[in-house]
């Protein structure tokens, strides 16, 4: 009997996690916000999950979610210091084929986020859809919010979720406080619409565009008034250039005199010979001090 109590103290002990990972029971979810955006900037459902799991919940852990087999799923992620990164997960294969699933591995205590498109069901102008929450885990507190095109007629849900019409978009929500495991929510929705333009699309073209620059613009020079510009600019170059002239003018003139005197005193200033008996003058003579010939 000892001897069984000592391997059960050693299987304890070498498999800690395990034995934790029972006492802490399945993993549940703390919140989970469903958000459905019709149209949104496709044609089609654009859904969007945004779940926590509880305080008791042991982290790390997997969480598999359920989801319909025509999804496309586009993200998985998780908010880490404000920004959204890229969680782990790998998808899973359901034989019945009605659904698929994926297997997320929760690295944090944080919200995770999920992204995918679902098509529309269309007859005419009318649009329908059909959502639904298959109870894979305990939710404390469910949310779901609906998003429509401004521009809907006749939009109806089931059950019914008051919509309310704004610029852009009819919205509209349902809050439950829990859902058991296992507990199922479905939410149908029909609407009418002539558009097949999405809400992005919309938004963004009631922005008022940038003034064009073209021919009308202040300071832009065209064919119409190049030659205005032209003549004004080739006005400016003649009064320039007449400017400069007179510039050069009026230094040349302020340059000639001394320049005169300057030649007019090396003149003067050079020593000569008497033409007649040779004898070198000096600056300033003007006949020889020799033989009194004049000097040329």
């Amino acid at each position: 009997m000892r001897k069984w109590l000592i391997l059960l103290a050693l299987v304890i002990l070498l498999f800690p996690s395990s034995v934790q990972a029972q006492e802490s029971g399945a993993v549940k979810l703390d919140t989970l916000n469903v958000m459905l955006w019709s149209e949104y900037d496709q044609p089609s459902m654009l859904v969007i999950y945004k779940f926590t799991v509880t305080e008791d919940t042991t982290v790390p852990a997997n969480v598999t979610l359920r989801f319909p087999a025509d999804a496309n799923i586009t993200a998985v992620a998780y908010e880490s210091g404000g920004e959204l990164l890229l969680a782990q997960y790998q998808p899973l294969t359901i034989e019945n084929g009605q659904w698929q699933a994926i297997q997320i591995f929760l690295t944090e205590r944080t919200t995770y986020h999920i992204e995918y498109y679902q098509p529309l069901k269309r007859s005419g102008e009318t649009r329908s859809f059909t959502y639904q929450w298959t109870g894979d885990y305990a939710v404390n507190e469910f949310n779901v919010d609906v998003q429509l095109p401004a521009d809907s007629k006749g939009a109806k849900t089931e059950p019914v979720i008051p919509l309310m019409q704004s610029a852009s978009s009819f919205t509209g929500g349902a809050r439950l406080n829990a859902l058991a495991e296992g507990q199922t929510y479905q939410l149908q929705l029909e609407y009418a619409r002539s558009s097949e333009t999405p809400v992005a699309t919309a938004v963004s073209s009631q922005v008022e565009p940038l003034t064009p620059v073209d021919e009308n613009a202040d300071g832009r020079a065209t064919l119409k008034n190049l030659p205005l510009v032209l003549g004004g600019f080739g006005m400016a170059l003649i009064v320039a250039a007449l400017v400069y002239f007179f510039r050069g003018q009026s230094a040349s003139a302020r340059s000639a005199k001394p320049r005169k005197r300057l030649q007019k005193q090396e003149e003067t200033s050079v020593p000569g010979y008497c033409p007649e008996c040779g004898t070198r003058s000096q600056p300033g003579d003007r006949f020889c001090r020799v033989c009194g010939s004049k000097l040329r």
